[in-house]
C-alpha cells in the first residue's frame, strides 16, 4: 500500500470539511483561514504546518502520510473487510455505504480514519502483521475451540506478565484479539512492557532527558484449519513459553501437544521424480526453484549453495548443479539440504497485476513466509508437497 507522499497533493485529493474536522478534534491550528478556496487554501495550510514545526508538523505529516498509504483499491477494501468483522451486518453495510460515496481514495481512508478510528488501527496492524516473518511455529491440532473470552485473556497475560516480571519488565501488558477470514485465524496481539528507556529530547528549544515505557509486541496466530499456532516474538528465544501458555489459556490444552515441533524437510527437492504438483484452481502458472544449500559429507565440512533463475533452467538446472558438482568434485556422504528458495507465479486476473511470491525455507524450521493471501496459499503446499513434517518425542519414534 505504501506510495510516494506529498503533503499537498493529499490537501488536493480531500474536502476542506474532512481537514477542517481533522484539525478541530486535534485542537490545531484554531486561528486558521478556513474560507480560502481552491489552491490558495492548499497553499496557506501546508505553509501553516510548515512553519508551525514542532509537534503540529510531526503529527499531521504522520497521520496524513499514513492515510495515504491506505488510499488505494488494496487499502479500501481492506477497510471495508475490518468494517464486516468489527460491525453487526445491518450496521456494517451501513457504515458502507456512507464510505462509499466518498469520491476519490484519499477522502474514504481520510473518512474512515475520522469516523472510524478503531478500524483504520486495525488496519495498521494487521498490515504490519502481515509482513511479519513467524519463525516459531507448532502443531497443536485443527478445529480448537479458541477462546477470545474476557478470563481467556486475563489468564494469557498473566502467563505472559509472569514470565517477563523475572527480568524485570512485564508489568502492564495489553492484549487484543482478532479474528481473520479467508482463511480463518485468530490472531492476539499482546503488548507488554518493556524496560524503561532514557532518550534526549527537545522541550521548549531546550535539550532534556525524558523517560518512556515502550513495549513489545508478540502476535499469536492460530489457523484452525490446519491447526498450527504461529508466534511472532522478536528476538526472543524461549518462544515454546509463549506457546505452551497460548494452548493452556486460549486453546484449554494441558500444554503444548507432544510432537508439535514443525521442522521442513528438504531432501525431496533433489529426488529427480519430485514435482510441484499444485491444483488448477489456485490459479498457479508455475513453481520454480531457485537455490538449494546443502552440506554434504559426515563431518558437515562441506557446503554447497547453487542458484538459477526459471529462464534458465529454474528447478532442473538447480538441482543438476548441486548432484554435477557433488559427484565432480568426489565429495562422499549424505546430501542434507539445509535452505530452498522456491517461486510461485500466479496467473494473470482481469483488472489485477500477475502476482507472485518467493520464500526460502531452512532447516529445521525457518522461513520467510508472511500472513499474505499467496503466502497462505504457499504454506499449503509446502505441506502437499511433502516438505514439512512434525518431530515426534524421542520414545514415540522408538515405540
Amino acid at each position: 500500500m505504501a506510495k510516494t507522499f506529498s503533503l499537498k497533493t493529499f490537501f488536493r485529493n480531500v474536502t476542506k470539511e474532512q481537514l477542517k474536522k481533522y484539525f478541530t478534534t486535534r485542537k490545531l491550528l484554531a486561528d486558521f483561514d478556513w474560507s480560502l478556496t481552491d489552491e490558495k487554501f492548499v497553499e496557506v495550510l501546508y505553509l501553516e504546518i510548515e512553519e508551525a514545526g514542532g509537534n503540529l508538523f510531526m503529527v499531521a505529516g504522520q497521520d496524513f502520510g499514513m492515510i495515504s498509504d491506505m488510499s488505494d483499491e488494496e487499502g479500501i477494501l481492506c477497510l471495508i473487510d475490518i468494517i464486516r468483522d468489527l460491525e453487526t451486518e445491518t450496521e456494517a453495510e451501513k457504515i458502507i455505504e456512507k464510505l462509499m460515496k466518498r469520491k476519490g481514495f484519499d477522502e474514504k481512508a481520510l473518512w474512515v480514519f475520522l469516523e472510524h478510528p478503531a478500524v483504520f488501527e486495525w488496519a495498521i496492524r494487521l498490515e504490519r502483521m502481515e509482513h511479519m516473518t513467524f519463525k516459531h511455529d507448532c502443531i497443536v491440532g485443527p478445529r480448537l475451540d479458541c477462546k477470545t473470552e474476557e478470563k481467556n485473556i486475563e489468564e494469557l497475560k498473566k502467563h505472559i506478565q509472569k514470565f517477563f516480571k523475572r527480568q524485570g519488565r512485564g508489568r502492564y501488558c495489553h492484549i487484543d484479539p482478532y479474528e481473520r477470514k479467508n482463511p480463518e485465524r485468530y490472531c492476539f496481539f499482546a503488548y507488554p512492557e518493556d524496560y524503561a528507556k532514557r532518550d534526549l529530547t527537545y522541550k521548549e528549544g531546550t535539550l532534556v532527558p525524558q523517560i518512556r515505557r515502550p513495549v513489545l509486541e508478540i502476535v499469536f496466530i492460530y489457523e484452525p484449519d490446519n491447526g498450527i499456532l504461529k508466534i511472532s516474538a522478536g528476538r526472543m528465544r524461549k518462544v515454546e513459553v509463549m506457546q505452551d501458555a497460548f494452548c493452556k489459556s486460549i486453546l484449554g490444552l494441558p500444554g503444548i501437544p507432544d510432537g508439535s515441533t514443525k521442522v521442513y524437510k528438504l531432501s525431496p527437492l533433489i529426488d529427480t521424480t519430485f514435482r510441484f504438483v499444485t491444483d488448477p484452481v489456485d490459479g498457479i502458472e508455475s513453481v520454480t526453484l531457485k537455490m538449494l544449500k546443502a552440506r554434504i559429507s559426515k563431518t558437515g565440512s562441506r557446503r554447497l549453495t547453487c542458484e538459477g533463475e526459471p529462464e534458465n533452467g529454474g528447478t532442473e538446472l538447480v538441482r543438476k548443479m548441486l548432484t554435477d558438482a557433488v559427484e565432480k568434485y568426489g565429495v562422499k556422504g549424505k546430501i542434507k539440504v539445509l535452505k530452498a528458495k522456491i517461486g510461485i507465479q500466479f496467473k494473470a486476473q482481469s483488472g489485477r497485476r500477475r502476482q507472485s511470491v518467493t520464500f526460502c525455507l531452512t532447516y529445521p524450521s525457518g522461513s520467510t513466509l508472511e500472513d499474505k493471501p499467496t503466502h497462505h496459499i504457499a504454506q499449503k503446499y509446502i505441506e502437499k508437497w511433502g516438505l514439512l513434517e512434525s518431530l515426534l518425542p524421542e520414545d514415540e519414534e522408538a515405540a
